[in-house]
């Protein structure tokens, strides 16, 4: 099983807002010998996000909700969608599309180029420092990169799955490492985006939006590593669904927690959890008088996980901070217990 997930930040201040869709599904391959006219009838994967946005529904007016996706989302009917919905996106380049420069659309014969080729071929037009997150035993590391960027038309595909055969008008934005660590992989990402992009601002704005897409990635992480939404002996669908929508909640709690200890440390932890947690973790700390910052929270609630909180340790993970926050829901539900017995 896999699930599809739309997590919500306010654009100003990367502030996590919830969970607004999610979708299990079944990665099914494709049939073999199959015609246009049968793959068109089939549900199929790539329909995920377009079906992820006509769940949530059309942009309300008078805003602005930006879909940023990885390579998955390269999906030109998918894009679609989001111009008659009323969204915006930002979408990393997985197919080197038919593109059309906007300044040879107005010439009789524009040429067609390919979109990856192009962008390879732009110039620079700035630089700046990236940080590049640890994974899968890759440690963090600070990156030194480039930008340009230009407006095209990506031209409809030839396989008859777009909704309708007309160009689209996006910005091109590309970032790279010119000069990447040795033995190492060089950075690059390829973006197309339907916000226009004028200016270098503009430019290195789209990236930083691409860059939050790794909130879902944390999401899944503790719903995986955390939760252990995998490790569950369940026997079927309905049950997995069931678990998913109680761990989800939990999950979205403790990554606002995380982002909150990470972003505003010194933001007071009634802000971010209920006053019977803060009175729990004082008690559990020995410490029932204290005022807990959601640093603070962050770390004491992992300590009761087994996190060590040395000066030299890392910052906490989601295994030690979920095994301490069901210790804390563990004694709650206790306390709520014995607030219905009558006093002795």
């Amino acid at each position: 099983f896999f699930v599809h997930s739309v997590l919500a930040i306010d654009a100003k201040d990367k502030q996590l807002l919830g969970c607004l869709g999610q979708e299990p599904f079944v990665r099914e391959p494709a049939p073999e010998k199959e015609t246009k006219a049968e793959r068109k009838t089939r549900w199929r994967e790539s329909l995920i996000w377009e079906q992820s946005i006509e769940r949530i529904g059309p942009v309300p007016a008078g805003t602005q909700w930006i879909y940023v996706g990885d390579r998955g989302s390269d999906i030109f009917r998918f894009w679609q969608r989001c111009q008659q919905l009323g969204y915006d996106f930002v979408t990393r380049v997985a197919h080197n599309r038919n593109v059309v420069v906007e300044e040879e659309e107005e010439q009789e014969d524009p040429t067609v180029e390919h979109l990856k080729t192009l962008a390879r071929s732009l110039p620079s037009q700035g630089g700046s420092v990236l940080i590049v997150p640890a994974e899968r035993g890759r440690p963090q590391r600070e990156a030194l990169v480039t930008i340009s960027w230009s407006q095209v038309t990506i031209q409809p595909p030839v396989d008859a799955t777009a909704l309708h055969q007309t160009g689209m008008k996006v910005s091109l934005v590309r970032v790279w490492e010119p000069e990447p660590p040795e033995g190492g992989e060089a950075l690059e990402w390829i973006l197309v985006t339907s916000v226009t992009v004028n200016t270098r601002e503009d430019a290195w704005q789209r990236v930083m939006w691409y860059k939050w897409r790794w909130l879902i990635e944390d999401f899944h992480k503790v719903l995986k590593t955390g939760c252990l939404l995998e490790d569950r002996c369940l026997q079927t669908v309905e049950a997995f669904c069931n678990l998913l929508g109680i761990l989800t909640p939990t999950a979205m709690r403790l990554l606002w927690l995380r982002q909150t200890a990470q972003m505003a440390p010194d933001t007071p932890a009634t802000e971010v959890i209920s006053k019977d947690v803060i009175q729990v973790v004082l008690s559990l700390d020995k410490r029932p008088k204290a005022t807990l910052t959601a640093s603070d929270l962050w770390h004491t609630i992992a300590r009761f996980g087994g996190y060590l909180d040395r000066k030299s340790d890392p910052p906490p993970g989601w295994q030690t901070l979920w095994q301490g926050w069901m210790y804390v829901q563990t004694v709650l539900v206790g306390v709520h217990l014995a607030r219905q017995f009558p006093p002795s």
